[in-house]
């Protein structure tokens, strides 16, 4: 069976050197468990081996018959480790990524490029070149830039590029311990903040693309969100319930400038299959469509170092109720279309 991971990470040697010299954010590590546990330890665990080993990568995938991946930056962003060094780590990634790409293009079919977000001006020529010089397939933003949401005034330039320039969106979450489950606390506790907190933040970022209009003004740009669509397959009926009980609310705080029902902009993203069960498949066809499904594993972040994410992720299509061609495209197909791939 032939399949491509379109939502999976990696760390390049050069980037992964610089970004821990260039770190500049003081909860750098708290982005992620990973890092926590590195920083902890002073011992890659299985994931983080995964993230900076190529043969541990390799060695892995080879486990899979006909598995290829789609390649993309493991957080936090470039932004969030060093925001005055977020423009050279982009560069310095998306550099490697390309080379990858060339050097081994059995293993992987495509990457998504990183962007300086905190500085839009740079972040459009980025993706231009990762886009016209680097040949990448896509681009990957993360659901907040520094705090600061996506449909602010200084990144509307940021997605006319990705419009305009026809480049698909890997939306990834991004939220640290330190982000409080409590206004009376200082940190989150039971990493609360990345296994229900992330699924959060990827919604919040969705409803703002929505609301701001920012969907509406580019109606055909591709957003694949990370983690089976988040929280909005699973919400879509007390979503339509509370938009239609709230019609006029919404009506006076978009300022009127949508021009269909709110639920029909939410149709247009994308979901993987990072919630790893037959159940979120089954929830995420009923809303998206199964054309909107893409294989996706978040592979290396499990305690296998991506084994289990993968056997999980293919388990959770074929016992999903799509039928055996919805399955296929799942698993190829539509991940082809998405990135413009040739198809197979």
């Amino acid at each position: 069976m032939t399949m491509i991971d379109a939502f999976c990470h990696i760390l390049p040697a050069k980037y992964e050197e610089i970004r821990w010299a260039r770190a500049g954010s003081k909860d750098f590590a708290a982005s992620s468990p990973a890092h926590l546990q590195y920083v902890r330890t002073g011992h890659k665990a299985p994931n983080y081996e995964g993230l900076t080993s190529l043969d541990a990568r390799f060695r892995m995938m080879d486990e899979f018959d006909g598995y290829r991946q789609v390649i993309s930056l493991a957080s936090p962003s470039p932004e969030h480790i060093a925001p005055k060094s977020s423009t050279e780590l982009s560069t310095i990634a998306n550099d490697e990524l390309a080379e990858l790409l060339v050097k081994y293009p059995t293993r992987f079919a495509g990457a998504a490029g990183a962007v300086p977000m905190n500085e839009p001006d740079a972040a459009c020529r980025e993706i231009e070149r990762l886009v016209d010089e680097l040949h990448l397939c896509a681009v990957q933003i993360f659901t907040n830039v520094n705090g600061r949401p996506l449909d602010a005034p200084e990144f509307r330039s940021v997605w006319k590029t990705v419009a305009d320039k026809g480049v698909p969106v890997l939306l990834h979450p991004a939220r640290s311990s330190t982000h409080a489950d409590y206004a009376s606390e200082q940190d989150s506790k039971f990493l609360i903040w990345q296994v229900f907190g992330w699924p959060y933040e990827s919604t919040a970022a969705m409803a703002r693309l929505v609301f701001s209009g920012l969907m509406q003004t580019h109606p055909r740009m591709k957003i694949l969100v990370h983690h089976t669509a988040a929280m909005i397959p699973f919400f879509h009926g007390r979503m339509q319930s509370m938009f239609d009980q709230f019609s006029e609310d919404l009506a006076i705080l978009t300022e009127a400038r949508l021009t269909q029902p709110p639920i029909e902009y939410f149709r247009r993203f994308y979901g993987d299959m990072g919630a790893f069960s037959p159940g979120a498949v089954n929830v995420a066809k009923d809303f998206l469509g199964a054309d909107h499904l893409l294989f996706g594993t978040d592979a290396p972040f499990d305690a296998t170092g991506g084994r289990s994410s993968i056997r999980d992720s293919i388990a959770a299509v074929n016992n999903s109720s799509c039928t055996e061609a919805e399955k296929s495209n799942i698993f190829t197909k539509n991940v082809e279309r998405f990135f413009d791939f040739p198809t197979s």
